[in-house]
């Protein structure tokens, strides 16, 4: 699926920039005026994302690469409904001047639209024409066995009348005694026999269910919707969330709509960027806090941070620290504040909070560095509480997470560091990890929006506020197939 942004003075100009690009099958996933300036004259301006599939970009490109130049020139010009019905004549007609002739088969067709009900009953009328044939199986081999031991018990014989005195009576005729190879092939065929019907018995007592559930069964999720639900589980979103969203596509999409693979993605994708909280203003406030485990890349982030503070926006920062326990962490804070020119300071207790903050009158934000605690037991917990910042200086508590960290442990986490009142989340090394869903299952479980990203090691070009359509991208990994589709061109 291909999903871009387009921007123009008017929605007008930005539909035509998505109709000649993407084509007239474009679903438009959101539209918003900017407040910012377009162009160099200073207008406002329409931002528009839209999104289509693959295989209906493909089939525009087939069609425009037909056309002459002046031929494409007016094709641009045309409506979308009469753009589609050229794509599609163009298609059809290059299908079925390259498909085979059709095979003579006397096998029904397959009815695509025959729900899993019906099949279901297919199954059990399999099932019991198994049964049947096995039982008729088993009454032939009876006979056979009957057959050859002697035992099958004769018909009836109607009954009949005196006989006359002038005639004779019948003598019975004897069957005659079987000879030793004639009874060395009986005893082998009881034994095949035996053997058939131990096989058959076997047969009856197994379960004859031998069609597996599909991806998303257990929560109620159909068929039509299987594959889009093996993504987003690969992806890392939870189960239980994944399956929240394909029911509300269930109940909201048409029956026919549903087997449209691309059609169900982009529906997704926007109910994702709807669903989606970031910070409007990540900078805003005085005092950023950094707290959460360690190795989550609490001191990496806020300097990250800083520098992008510093370098692209010329705000004046100061950098404190409050881990005494790690050794070298106050000096390498030390450090980082000499690189960036800007005050640094170690907070030891709650009261050093009042003397620092007479003295920072002029600076825009301060910094704080936590140490990473896990909060397992009440003397780390009110160890971190005792180094927080009083309420009077309105702190902004930033939760860290490594992308790294596990969907189970991410939970936790959140639940043990709630008690601090963080306000949203940071996720770092996102370049480290190849399931990005455990992002949007922590702002789903914890209702936090969030706040920014740690990509890599560089300082500030490794780092980026968060953004809906920048999660939908690691989510769904669009960048990276684009990349890997221009790659094998």
């Amino acid at each position: 699926m291909q999903v871009k942004k387009f921007e123009a003075r008017t929605m007008k100009e930005a539909l035509e920039m998505v109709k000649t690009q993407l084509g007239p099958d474009a679903i438009i996933l959101s539209a918003r005026d900017n407040n910012k300036s377009f162009g160099l004259v200073g207008e406002g301006s329409v931002e528009i994302t839209a999104a289509v599939s693959e295989e209906t970009l493909q089939k525009k490109k087939f069609a425009e690469s037909r056309l002459r130049e002046q031929d494409l020139q007016r094709f641009q010009k045309t409506s979308a409904r009469q753009q589609k019905e050229l794509i599609a004549k163009m298609v059809d007609k290059h299908t079925q001047k390259n498909q085979p002739p059709p095979q003579i088969t006397q096998r029904r067709y397959i009815d695509i639209e025959e729900d899993e009900n019906s099949y279901a009953r297919q199954q059990q009328v399999s099932e019991q024409r198994v049964r049947a044939s096995a039982q008729r199986a088993l009454h032939a081999f009876q006979e056979q066995e009957e057959i050859f031991t002697g035992q099958r018990k004769a018909p009836q014989a109607a009954p009949v009348k005196p006989a006359t005195p002038a005639a004779r009576p019948v003598q019975a005729v004897q069957p005659a005694a079987p000879s030793a190879a004639e009874s060395e092939a009986i005893r082998a065929l009881q034994n095949e026999i035996a053997t058939l019907k131990q096989v058959i018995t076997q047969f009856q007592q197994m379960p004859q269910n031998f069609v597996g559930t599909h991806p998303g069964a257990d929560f109620g999720i159909s068929y039509d919707l299987s594959n889009v639900f093996a993504k987003l589980t690969g992806a890392g979103v939870a189960p239980e969330i994944t399956a929240e969203i394909l029911t509300q596509a269930q109940e909201t999409l048409p029956a026919l709509k549903l087997k449209n693979k691309a059609l169900v993605e982009a529906w997704v994708a926007r109910h994702v960027l709807d669903a989606t909280r970031t910070v409007s203003n990540p900078t805003a406030g005085k005092i950023h806090c950094f707290v959460g485990p360690a190795g989550s890349g609490k001191t990496s982030t806020m300097i990250k941070m800083a520098s992008n503070m510093v370098v692209r926006e010329g705000k004046k920062v100061a950098l404190f620290t409050t881990d005494t326990y790690k050794v070298g962490a106050a000096d390498q804070m030390k450090i980082y504040a000499q690189i960036l020119n800007v005050p640094f300071s170690v907070i030891r207790t709650q009261n050093d909070w009042h003397n620092l903050m007479r003295y920072l009158a002029n600076v825009d934000c301060v910094l704080v560095d936590f140490t990473g605690l896990s909060l397992k037991n009440n003397d780390e917990i009110q160890m971190m509480r005792s180094l927080l910042p009083p309420q009077g200086l309105n702190p902004n508590i930033h939760l860290c997470l490594s992308a790294n960290t596990k969907d189970a442990d991410a939970t936790e986490l959140g639940r043990r560091y709630s008690m601090l009142n963080y306000k949203d989340v940071i996720f770092s090394g996102l370049d480290e990890s190849s399931q990005h869903g455990t992002i949007y299952n922590f702002m789903k479980r914890f209702d936090i929006p969030l706040h920014s990203f740690g990509i890599g090691s560089r300082v500030p070009e490794d780092f980026e506020f968060a953004t809906k359509e920048r999660l939908l991208d690691l989510i769904f990994k669009i960048t990276q197939l684009r990349q890997q589709d221009s790659e094998a061109v």
